[in-house]
C-alpha cells in the first residue's frame, strides 16, 4: 500500500524529461492574446476494474517512510510525462514503471493513466507538490483522482493508525 502512496506522489513530481522547449514571456510578443475558456468536460464513466487494488490500507509507518525519503526518490520508480489538452495542463500521465518489483505492481495503475489530483489538490507545480506531500504525513487518506482514456477512476487508501 505505501507503494501507492508513493506512485501518486511520484506521477505528481514531473517529468524525467522536457517535452517542449520552454517558452519565456519575452518570446510571447505583445499581439499574444489568451486563449477562449474551454467548455467543461462531459461527466466520464468509471473505468472498469484492472488489474490491482483500488482500495485498501496503508500503514503510516511505511507512509512516513517514503515521505522521509522525499520525493526524488519516489519518482525513480517510474516515468512520467506532462498531459496537456490544448494548451492546459490536465496531470501527469504515467509512461511506464521503471522497477516491476516495486509496490505499485499492486495498484489499479497502468501506462497511459493521468493523475489529476491527490487529495483533491492538482499538482501541476512544485509548490503543489510540497503541499500534498507535507499533508500526507497527517492525512487519514490518500485519494487520487486519474483519467483512464475516455473513462475516471479513484485511488482511495486509508492511512492507519489514523490520526
Amino acid at each position: 500500500m505505501r507503494a501507492f502512496a508513493m506512485v501518486v506522489l511520484l506521477a505528481a513530481c514531473g517529468p524525467k524529461h522536457a517535452e517542449e522547449p520552454l517558452t519565456f514571456d519575452e518570446d510571447l510578443g505583445a499581439e499574444t492574446t489568451a486563449t477562449p475558456t474551454e467548455a467543461p468536460p462531459a461527466e466520464r464513466p468509471v473505468a472498469p476494474p484492472g488489474k490491482g487494488l483500488r482500495s485498501g490500507t496503508i500503514q503510516r509507518a511505511a507512509l512516513v517512510k517514503v515521505l522521509d525519503a522525499g520525493p526524488g526518490e519516489f519518482l525513480r520508480h517510474m516515468e512520467v510525462a506532462p498531459k496537456h489538452q490544448g494548451e492546459r495542463f490536465l496531470g501527469w500521465q504515467l509512461v511506464q514503471i521503471l522497477d516491476q518489483q516495486n509496490p505499485l505492481v499492486d495498484v489499479d495503475l497502468v501506462p497511459g493513466d493521468v493523475l489529476l489530483a491527490v487529495n483533491g489538490v492538482s499538482i501541476s507545480r512544485p509548490d503543489q507538490l510540497q503541499t500534498v506531500w507535507d499533508a500526507l504525513r497527517t492525512a487519514n487518506r490518500v485519494q487520487a483522482d486519474l483519467w483512464r482514456g475516455d473513462t475516471k477512476l479513484s485511488l482511495e487508501f486509508a492511512v492507519e493508525p489514523a490520526l
